[in-house]
């Protein structure tokens, strides 16, 4: 052990908090919360197996420091806790497999005339968050409906504004009521915005009544154009939440997550469905990375508070139902829960009734899922290995994970074009995909195409800061010649190669000989990916243009 570790355990005070272990680079590689820092840090030093988890084999040979903060209960170090691993991202911890972070729908309740919008993150501004949402056609479809619904504005205008303006298209389609020409009073504006709120929190039930309350008051006034459109907004809600309605609880009063984890090896999947006045109101995962192979209980324990904390206030529910019980810290995390909400939040593992079969639904697509991570992962691992046998067969400094491939289409000379193909991790990426008119080569000449193609594109990426690390011309030596010309030029050290059809062989500039892989080589299958797309998409413009 580190002399400056030994140290430090020497002065760990017997006080709840949160420690931090460091690696040599400074860097923190593992956040934990204990009772007693004394007694929980010490366990990793001891030698002895009760600890439980591989925590102790594994980090131990990394670990140079330790650093701590005392806090005045469990409580207070479990939020700290989940702060500092959201802060860090340490690699020992429970993290979330993508750093994606997943859409929000905001209503700006700050603004004079609030709107409704997408964020990806959530902030303490007072505004109204909803979500996050995993479905994206669910969140756009509420998107499209509320503003309709309601005729709240869409534009970013900046309340109070000097003078009255001409509203939009949206004014005319009855899409907005236009505040901006004082078309509406603020509080027959806000009346809707109270609508789209209650709309968002799940409380349709109690929208479609006032709605149609006031569309028999309408009709009885005679005022049957507004009764029109009042039916008409009765019709799209229903519309909306008929999926919602059909797998609506047995209470209406229900307002529960149910909460079911899944894990191999190092992947984990946490499925959260959520129950809002009785109805189901969103189903959401996490895909996870648990380094450690923790079971799924201490998976949860680390998790949970990292995911409540970033939930706004008025989305936490009344009850939390889980798969498994939790350790006995259970009473610190519901205490954690009802200082964010300002209400007990029980928490507990059902025995009967509902919501056992809510977990059971919960347990099944949890299941589903972490087959599709596993999936995707092997594919992932497959593409690494591609990228990296590529690297040692072609005897590069460093992992070629971004490839640019260029081809050249013509038809006897006439009308020719040439097309770029860019790779990222193995994998197309489509908006760097460019297409060029051959300006100053004569038609037929591939080798001059090429080089004009490239002294363009390359060119253009040196200014940008953004060169490739492999580039791939459709060809044998002479489009090679031509591209390792231009490289020279430009003064860059891109490694090139070409990829001749006949017998798919890979070819150098210079005096280097060519070679060739086997027909399963992952290397080879990927150049072959990257030059097909390049010549799909050169002949897919070079026939644009004849036509």
């Amino acid at each position: 052990m580190f002399e400056g570790v030994q140290n430090r355990l020497q002065n760990l005070p017997a006080k709840p908090g949160v420690y931090l272990m460091k690696n040599s680079k400074d860097e923190v590689i593992y956040v934990g919360k204990a009772k007693s820092l004394n007694k929980r840090v010490r366990t990793y030093f001891d030698g002895k197996e009760k600890i439980g988890h591989r925590a102790a084999t594994l980090m131990l040979p990394h670990i140079t420091d330790i650093e701590w903060i005392i806090t005045e209960n469990e409580a207070e170090a479990l939020i700290l806790e989940a702060n500092l691993i959201t802060k860090h991202q340490p690699y020992y911890n429970v993290r979330q497999k993508d750093d994606k972070h997943y859409p929000y729908l905001m209503l700006t309740v700050q603004e004079k005339f609030p709107r409704l919008k997408i964020t990806r993150q959530t902030k303490d501004d007072k505004n109204l968050y909803f979500g996050p949402f995993i479905n994206s056609y669910y969140m756009r479809t509420i998107l499209e409906l509320v503003p309709r619904l309601f005729r709240l504005r869409e534009c970013s205008l900046k309340f109070p504004i000097k003078k009255r303006i001409r509203p939009c298209l949206n004014f005319h389609i009855d899409r907005c009521a236009a505040p901006c020409a004082e078309n509406v009073s603020e509080y027959i504006y806000m009346k809707g915005v109270q609508s789209a709120r209650m709309l968002l929190e799940g409380k349709s039930n109690e929208i479609l009544a006032e709605l149609e309350n006031e569309m028999q008051n309408a009709s009885a006034e005679m005022r049957f154009e507004d009764a029109l459109k009042l039916r008409d907004q009765i019709h799209a809600v229903h519309s909306a939440f008929a999926k919602q309605k059909a797998d609506q609880a047995n209470d209406a009063d229900l307002n529960l997550d149910v909460i079911a984890i899944c894990r191999a090896k190092k992947l984990a999947t946490v499925v959260i469905i959520e129950y809002r006045n009785g109805i189901l109101f969103d189903r959401r995962h996490v895909n996870l990375d648990c380094c450690l192979e923790q079971d799924e209980s201490e998976i949860l324990e680390e998790f949970l508070p990292s995911w409540y904390l970033n939930v706004p206030k008025e989305n936490l529910p009344r009850e939390i139902a889980l798969e498994i019980p939790l350790s006995e810290e259970l009473d610190v995390f519901e205490e954690f829960l009802a200082d964010m909400a300002g209400y007990k939040i029980v928490v507990g593992v059902p025995q009967r009734g509902d919501k056992i079969g809510f977990l059971r639904i919960a347990k099944a697509n949890a299941e589903m899922l972490l087959v599709e991570l596993q999936a995707e992962s092997a594919k992932y691992d497959e593409m690494n290995r591609s990228i990296f046998e590529l690297q040692k067969q072609l005897n590069l400094k460093s992992p070629p994970f971004c490839i640019e491939c260029f081809d050249v289409s013509h038809l006897s000379g006439t009308e020719p074009v040439a097309s770029m193909v860019r790779f990222v991790n193995g994998y197309p990426s489509k908006s760097d995909y460019r297409k060029y008119k051959i300006k100053t080569a004569k038609g037929g000449d591939d080798c001059a195409s090429m080089r004009e193609v490239l002294t363009r594109r390359l060119t253009r990426l040196q200014e940008e800061n953004d060169l490739p690390d492999l580039l791939v011309v459709d060809g044998g030596k002479g489009q090679v010649k031509a591209a390792f010309s231009v490289l020279k030029e430009l003064n860059l050290t891109i490694p090139v190669i070409g990829l001749a059809e006949r017998l798919e062989e890979i070819v150098f500039p210079g005096e280097r000989p060519s070679v060739v892989l086997t027909r399963r080589s992952p290397a080879l299958k990927l150049l072959q990916r990257a030059r097909n797309e390049a010549h799909r998409f050169a002949v897919k413009f070079q026939r644009k243009r004849r036509g």
